[in-house]
């Protein structure tokens, strides 16, 4: 994979509340590439959704304050104040957990994708209803042109889906944000979306930021990973290596709390605790309370630092420590 398509620098995060502006990302950075699968991981109020959010500009202005650098393709996102660049300007788009919400319910299919198309794309009735139908039909939805006059509730969770990624695809995104996709689908249809995505991925070559706390999902389908806690970039590396040995005891909870044979019958490994709150003060490491490795070092906050072969990790013992990984 070659140069870098999406790079986040620093980015930080600030909410407005009753009591001032609370802090909720701090510092993110990471690197998506042309063509590169890159799972974001963590569990609920770990960070991933509100940095999705900030990257496609969806944060409301009034009451959210982002810092930092994005560039996509080498282009800022937003300006020194924080105003993100109009959506028809930045060749991105955000594919959400629930498709329902998604999909305006009172209009068909067709109408949604031919109206996104002449929009966005400047197309006629015509030539967006032809395309309507080559992006149904590459997403594979079955007899596309019928599909077109369907509406939402018409259509299986599967198939609403698989719409809701056709209409991310019809501005020929360099980038898809996908955020919990296979959620709300069966096992089944979850595999079948997955081969999708890996399948665009690769013959379109555009870059994708997978957002999940499922690491069965990214062990199938992504390249690397990259695990969240509390707002921040904890771990990263190729997913193959970070399943194998991962460098950080909150990517280890995770993978242990995979199901597994020898788990049948018995109860799950969980990580006592919860994620803090945004705004928590804390001098140490922020996994500090959560952690059975903590130590006398944990009570100084680490950096997120290299260790080579592409890994890193924010972890002060992350050489001492030799934490059991996945089979996965």
């Amino acid at each position: 994979m070659s140069a870098t398509l999406l790079e986040v620098d620093g980015l930080d995060v600030f909410f407005a509340s009753s009591a001032g502006e609370v802090q909720t990302l701090h510092g993110v950075t990471f690197d998506v590439r042309p063509g590169e699968i890159v799972g974001l991981v963590g569990e609920s109020g770990s960070g991933k959704t509100v940095t999705a959010l900030a990257l496609m500009g969806l944060l409301d202005p009034r009451t959210a304050r982002v810092q930092g650098t994005a560039r996509l393709d080498g282009d800022p996102l937003w300006d020194s104040a924080g105003r993100h660049r109009p959506p028809v300007d930045v060749p991105m788009a955000m594919v959400f957990q629930e498709p329902m919400t998604a999909l305006d319910p009172v209009f068909r299919i067709g109408y949604q994708l031919v109206e996104t198309l002449r929009r966005r794309q400047g197309m006629n009735r015509r030539q967006a209803t032809s395309r309507a139908a080559e992006l149904l039909d590459q997403v594979g939805i079955p007899d596309p042109r019928a599909r077109l006059r369907a509406y939402p509730h018409e259509l299986s969770g599967g198939m609403r889906q698989r719409v809701v990624i056709a209409l991310a695809l019809a501005c020929s995104p360099r980038l898809l944000i996908a955020d919990e996709p296979t959620t709300a689908v069966d096992a089944t249809i979850q595999a079948q979306l997955l081969e999708l995505i890996t399948t665009l991925a690769r013959e379109e070559g555009m870059g994708v930021l997978f957002v999940t706390h499922d690491l069965g999902v990214v062990a199938h389908a992504c390249h690397r990973v990259i695990t969240m806690y509390a707002g921040r970039v904890i771990e990263s590396g190729g997913v193959a290596e970070v399943l194998a040995q991962p460098l950080h005891p909150y990517t280890a909870g995770l993978l242990a709390a995979l199901p597994a044979p020898e788990h049948r019958g018995g109860r799950l490994p969980t990580i006592p605790g919860v994620v803090p709150p945004p705004g928590r003060a804390t001098d140490g490491c922020v996994f500090v309370d959560r952690c059975t490795h903590a130590a006398p070092a944990c009570a100084t906050a680490p950096d997120l630092r290299a260790l080579g072969d592409g890994r890193h990790v924010r972890c002060a013992r992350a050489e001492q420590l030799h934490l059991a990984g996945s089979a996965r």
